[in-house]
């Protein structure tokens, strides 16, 4: 559970979008967007760890068997979202993708879901179990972006799969299963032991190098020295940095073409506040970018499709 008020997290981030305001004033329009996006973001995590915490029933032995598996703990399994309130996030989400350059793209997504011709709940659930699949395939059939409608969703859901991880992972007032504990220790993996997505990027507090989930903010280390996607021998990787000596930098794979940001920080950053951190890194995604490295999509760990609409909603 997070340690800070929503009043103290949302200073925090004030304090930082000021330094970044101050140092990369291009991004002003990307900071505006992101302070109505994230101050969402800690509301829900607040009223999530209130009245309306997502239930997933998976038993902790269940989970470490998962794990040492390769499987996410939270992969498939059968979820209750509360769909009366992530609904207006979903909606609000677009609204301010709309507003915040995506214009009618993202207007068209808010009124087919307006509309009901997706169904809600089955897309939120999409989304909780990482099945970009499905929600492009129905987007394309609605005649719709994907792409927005992926993150309108993802946006929303993020703080319930974010609750719903430590709930299984680090469980108020008890310590963790020692067979999760066991089990995290050894996940050799690059994509995330809760959900499967990839990193958004890695820290280094305290010299414990530690990568955390774009979608869930889990943080687990690496095994290995090699590359967090492919797996790739560390002699695939070069390091690159915006100034000389500086600490922040970007881990480039010549064997799959992706990169990742190591992010030099004083301590782990809430999860409220991932993206924050994410975006004063922009100037080493331009770096990367410019060198012809990118970010993979999701990696496809199988499993089962569930299309939105087209299944029962397991939260019924």
């Amino acid at each position: 559970m997070t340690t800070q008020t929503p009043a103290s997290l949302l200073d925090r981030a004030e304090a930082r979008w000021t330094e970044i305001g101050t140092s990369q004033p291009d991004l002003a329009p990307a900071i505006a967007l992101q302070r109505l996006l994230v101050t969402r973001t800690i509301h829900a995590v607040d009223r999530l760890y209130g009245a309306d915490p997502p239930v997933v029933s998976l038993e902790p032995e269940q989970a470490a068997d998962k794990l040492r598996a390769g499987t996410p703990a939270l992969r498939g399994e059968p979820v209750a979202l509360p769909v009366a309130m992530l609904r207006p996030l979903v909606l609000r989400a677009c609204d301010d993708l709309a507003a915040g350059g995506a214009g009618d793209v993202a207007r068209r997504v808010r009124g087919c879901l307006d509309e009901g011709r997706i169904d809600m709940g089955s897309l939120l659930i999409a989304s909780f179990d990482r099945n970009q699949n499905a929600i492009r395939i129905k987007a394309v059939h609605e005649g719709i972006a994907p792409d927005v409608l992926w993150l309108a969703a993802e946006l929303a859901v993020g703080p319930a799969a974010y609750v719903a991880q430590q709930t299984l992972f680090a469980p108020a007032g008890a310590g963790t299963h020692l067979a999760i504990t066991d089990a995290l220790a050894q996940w050799p993996h690059g994509y995330c032991p809760a959900c499967g997505s990839w990193p958004a990027f890695g820290e280094d507090p305290d010299r414990s190098r530690q990568l955390r989930c774009s979608f869930c903010g889990v943080g687990w280390r690496l095994r290995d020295p090699g590359c967090t996607y492919c797996g790739g021998a560390p002699s695939h990787l070069t390091a690159l940095t915006p100034e000389p000596d500086a600490a922040p930098r970007a881990e480039l794979c010549s064997g799959c073409g992706a990169y990742l940001k190591w992010l030099d920080l004083p301590e782990p950053t809430p999860f409220e506040l991932l993206p924050v951190e994410d975006l004063a890194s922009t100037p080493l995604d331009v770096l990367a970018v410019q060198k012809g490295f990118g970010r993979p999509s999701l990696p496809d760990l199988g499993g089962p499709e569930r299309h939105p609409c087209h299944v029962e909603d397991p939260a019924q």
